[in-house]
């Protein structure tokens, strides 16, 4: 092999002194070319990428993967220059090689001088060399690549960091194709022949028994073997870290009483929902024990009796009651205070409402100033409602008569109803309480379910949009139940027979004002692409193609109809006549009492977009959302994002979370007072 070494000045210098014209010109090439090219070795620093380099385009991190490829086993392969004239030699294939060695002497792992093995072609042949060389190629399978990681871990000995560092990969990566080159051969197979997907792969990598994991693949039907349906299988009777039981437990406790664990390798590793646990009743018996950990201090509050629940819906409790507090004067401290924080909190809201009127949108810095606007109007208020709240007491008498019930909630937090009454104790506690009433006990009538600040939550134009996609819903599910049409037709009727009024129960107007597709499109976003739309829509139009065109014919022709299409066309026209849209939070009401009938969960017809709600908050209210529905603090992930962009990511995690705001919520499910069930 011909070496090339670099060119020396003083030699030149003494070619021009003997007058050697040949020497002391322009540097010809250096050795003799064959058309089939010459081994050569040449500095890495005389090497410089072609124009003839037929390959442009080059992933970075393919680079660095590269280098590391190089520094650990070395070129494998020679590059295929031409020479230049002035001594420096042109790669016309090799380039992604050529970049990695320069990385390694940038990063001070190879010297300058370095020499590399290379093949001299002729300039003419440039072209096609380059080509030929980037033609014909075809990658490595991913299972070739899997299985030969596993070979060089379990054959040769090497550690998993080993193979990173020689591969250019990260730990990580060569966990996850080493978990998948552990499958059964017959997935590999599959895998190769194009009749498997990856993240089947993936899931199916959740088994760790070979005999397991085919017979999950066999127990699916073949149309139905989605990584979704697959995980779903394989984790049946395991229990996510996102639960709200493990949430509540914390992993780090299950796994030190013995709960054993399957992790997704392939999950995001801030996923909690990646995170299996295989002994759901041991998680439920830490869960109870610290639950009842809570109930035994809070017992010690003097309360009659204590109850403890991990469920969180609270329809058992419904027909319990609340023993009334009392208010105390506040002291001159407190009061002061009290002052002192309300006052905070109009500053506050007249910022933040100045900011959203007077602000331009497109500035750099709208959104941060609008977080911390936000943030510190949320600080205040959180404040004022503890001082506030801090003055209502239960006196001894109604505690000893009382009980408190300690819950878990949704996200798996621990939730304290103190002031419970039984139906049994009902009698003692008015008894108890009949002396002392309008003597400045609590006002058991106001709402209980709304946040005691004077600023809204939502906007009133984003109320009215939010509770117009809840009356299309409970209009849509009411068609659909005859039933229950009929009940509410009749409930409203005896209310206004025998006046029953009740507050919110006004909602179904019986002289049939109908709340229409135009009424609810000009309030709710996206209504025409909303379920509860398609669903009115298909029953308006069968509807009118059936019915007669004028009064007396339809009334004939109801007459000839069984009951049964009467109570169906009943159910429809009932369901126009539904009208909850509201521009205020709302307590307990008959929207609620009929939601419930119905079965109406409002994921079911409504999903957060950008449209609809994430656009129309602030960036801290998409984020809590976000929080909220998955457990994952989205802060970071934004940081730097501009509000449209943050939005989309916002969205993109809440996709199919089945999140909702307050406003979509049903409040049927809490606790109930004497007064609710009177």
């Amino acid at each position: 092999m011909t070496v090339i070494a670099k060119p020396k000045k003083a030699a030149a210098s003494r070619a021009q002194k003997t007058g050697n014209k040949a020497a002391a010109g322009k540097i010809e090439t250096p050795v003799a070319v064959e058309a089939a090219g010459r081994d050569v070795l040449v500095p890495l620093d005389r090497l410089l990428i072609s124009e003839a380099n037929v390959r442009k385009v080059h992933r970075e991190e393919g680079i660095l993967e590269l280098a590391a490829l190089i520094d650990a086993q070395g070129l494998l392969q020679r590059l295929s220059v031409v020479a230049h004239p002035d001594g420096r030699f042109a790669v016309v294939a090799g380039g992604r090689r050529l970049r990695a060695m320069q990385v390694l002497a940038q990063s001070g792992r190879w010297s300058g001088s370095q020499p590399v093995e290379c093949k001299l072609y002729e300039e003419a042949q440039a072209l096609q060399v380059s080509l030929a060389e980037n033609s014909g190629r075809e990658a490595m399978h991913p299972a070739d690549q899997m299985e030969a990681f596993k070979r060089l871990i379990d054959g040769e000995g090497l550690t998993v960091a080993q193979v990173a560092g020689r591969f250019g990969v990260s730990p990580l990566t060569v966990e996850r194709r080493l978990k998948l080159a552990r499958l059964s051969p017959r997935f590999l197979d599959l895998y190769r022949a194009g009749e498997i997907e990856p993240d089947q792969l993936q899931a199916l990598a959740l088994l760790e028994s070979h005999a397991t994991q085919e017979a999950v693949w066999e127990g699916l039907s073949p149309y139905d073997r989605s990584a979704w349906r697959i995980r779903n299988a394989v984790t049946a009777e395991a229990c996510s870290a996102d639960s709200r039981l493990a949430r509540f437990v914390g992993l780090d406790a299950y796994e030190a009483e013995g709960g054993t664990v399957r992790r997704d390798l392939f999950a995001s590793l801030d996923d909690l929902g990646g995170i299996y646990l295989d002994n759901p009743q041991l998680l439920q018996t830490l869960a109870i024990d610290k639950l009842r950990g809570v109930a035994a201090g809070t017992k010690e509050e003097g309360w009659s009796w204590v109850e403890c629940s991990l469920d969180a819906d609270t329809t058992p409790w419904r027909g319990y009651g609340r023993a009334d507090r009392e208010r105390r004067e506040p002291s001159a401290e407190e009061a002061a205070l009290i002052e002192q924080l309300s006052a905070e909190q109009r500053a506050h809201a007249e910022a933040y409402d100045r900011h959203q009127d007077t602000g331009d949108p497109d500035a750099e810095d709208f959104e941060l100033v609008e977080q911390q606007l936000c943030e510190a109007l949320d600080t205040v208020e959180q404040k004022l409602e503890a001082a506030s709240e801090g003055l209502w007491k239960w006196p001894p008498e109604r505690i000893a008569i009382a009980g408190a019930l300690v819950r878990l909630d949704r996200r798996g937090d621990v939730v304290i109803d103190r002031g419970l009454l039984r139906p049994s104790d009902r009698k003692a506690a008015a008894a108890g309480a009949g002396a002392g009433a309008g003597e400045g006990g609590e006002d058991e009538s106001a709402p209980r379910d709304l946040p005691s600040t004077s600023r809204p939550e939502f906007s009133e134009k984003l109320m009215r949009d939010l509770t117009s996609h809840r009356t299309a819903a409970i209009q849509a599910a009411l068609v659909q139940n005859p039933h229950i049409a009929l009940v509410t037709l009749v409930h409203r009727m005896s209310e206004t027979v025998f006046g029953l009024y009740g507050s919110g129960d006004d909602i179904v107007k019986v002289s049939v004002r109908v709340t229409g597709d135009s009424t609810l499109a000009q309030e709710a976003s996206e209504y025409s692409e909303s379920p509860a739309a398609t669903v009115l829509g298909g029953a308006e139009m069968e509807w009118g193609d059936r019915l007669p065109g004028n009064p007396d014919a339809l009334f004939r022709w109801l007459l000839a109809q069984p009951q049964e299409t009467l109570l169906e066309l009943l159910a429809y026209c009932s369901a126009r006549s539904v009208n909850a849209v509201a521009d205020r939070p709302r307590s307990y009401n008959h929207s609620d009492a009929l939601a419930e009938a119905l079965g109406v969960d409002m994921a079911d017809w409504w999903a957060p977009r950008a449209a609809n709600y994430l656009g129309r908050v602030s960036k801290a209210k998409a984020l809590e959302a976000v929080k909220e529905a998955t457990g994952i603090d989205a802060t970071r992930a934004v940081a730097g994002m501009k509000k449209p962009d943050a939005v989309a990511h916002c969205a993109s995690k809440l996709e199919g979370a089945r999140w909702l705001p307050v406003p979509l919520r049903s409040l049927a499910a809490q606790p109930r007072t004497p007064e609710d069930d009177a």
